[in-house]
């Protein structure tokens, strides 16, 4: 009886020391936090504007404006790109 008594008052502080240590390590996980890294600059800045120049013909102004959208959405695709990669770090979705 006294074996059967020991037995089952280790098997419980095991459990307790168990529970103690995940509790420990999930506290300091969440003590941690994420050190998420700086936002590349390109990402923050806005799309420039085209004004017309005097005299230029608007299909020119057309054109230039285009060009400023295209480059545009290739930066908007790399801070895609980045803040994937950033969670893909994390474990986190896509």
């Amino acid at each position: 009886m006294a074996l059967v008594s020991m037995t089952v008052i280790c098997a419980g502080c095991a459990t307790t020391e168990q529970r103690l240590t995940v509790a420990a390590s999930t506290t300091g996980q969440i003590s941690a936090g994420i050190a998420l890294p700086a936002l590349p600059a390109e990402c923050r800045e806005r799309m420039p504007r085209v004004v017309p120049k005097a005299g230029e013909k608007w299909r020119w102004v057309q054109t230039r404006w285009e060009i400023v959208a295209d480059n545009r959405d290739a930066l908007t695709a790399r801070c895609a790109a980045f803040y994937d990669d950033v969670a893909a770090g994390f474990g986190g979705p896509r």
